[in-house]
């Protein structure tokens, strides 16, 4: 295994050397191994995500803890749209999960939670392993769509550094929809994230009211939480 030397995030032109086996457990056990040919970017040294232009057509999107009784996976997405508890079970052993996620013609990038009452280093913490995982799945899977998480607006300087532009998107509004100011947190940091990234269009997750299409100059695409699959999935086109 090779390391660049002089720190891992480090934007010198460094030397390889040969990692022993203690620091290749060191990288291990902080999943720096998983990014280690990865362009770092932002003051929060993200790994920079590749853009998805085109996504396969799926019926649905299946949560991680549902996936491994999904019977037709060639049908469907995979995202991570659940709780942290059951997405760190694929960040502490992302091989075992492998052939589960290749069983999905699209992937979702994690979703460890970015709440705005979180303290800001769990925040900063959760937004890197975001995107470390969603790197290396990426590595690993033809078509893993980026996801955007954030808080409120003091995350809007960092939460998206390492997302392509004019690429695919998912968000989600779980958790959003039950009071006033987390919809306006969600919405005003959707806008936020158009802003800065121009994307080729949006992938949702939960409920979207149509009163908020014409908000957003790009294509969205709705499908149902798990406990609303009665909803069809929901195309709203070119805005």
């Amino acid at each position: 295994m090779l390391k660049k030397s002089n720190e891992l995030f480090s934007n010198k032109s460094p030397e390889l050397y040969v990692l022993c086996k203690k620091e290749q457990e060191v990288q291990h056990f902080f999943r720096w191994d998983l990014i280690e040919d990865a362009e770092i970017v932002g003051e929060h040294h993200h790994p920079r995500l590749n853009a998805v232009v085109e996504i396969p057509e799926i019926k649905r999107l299946v949560t991680l803890n549902n996936a491994p009784y999904e019977k037709h996976p060639e049908e469907c997405g995979l995202c991570f749209y659940t709780k942290d508890s059951v997405i760190e079970r694929i960040w502490n052993n992302p091989i075992k999960y492998l052939n589960l996620i290749k069983k999905f013609p699209l992937v979702t990038g994690l979703d460890f939670s970015i709440l705005c009452n979180m303290y800001y280093p769990q925040q900063a913490y959760n937004c890197w392993r975001n995107y470390v995982m969603t790197y290396w799945m990426q590595q690993n899977h033809s078509i893993v769509v980026p996801n955007a998480g954030y808080g409120d607006v003091d995350t809007y300087q960092w939460a998206f550094d390492g997302l392509p532009e004019e690429n695919w998107i998912a968000v989600t509004t779980q958790g959003c929809m039950n009071e006033y100011s987390l919809k306006r947190t969600f919405l005003n940091g959707l806008h936020e994230l158009i802003r800065q990234r121009h994307p080729r269009g949006i992938i949702v997750y939960g409920k979207f009211a149509m009163e908020w299409m014409d908000k957003f100059p790009t294509r969205i695409i709705v499908f149902p939480a798990y406990s609303e699959a009665r909803w069809e999935v929901t195309d709203y086109g070119e805005r």
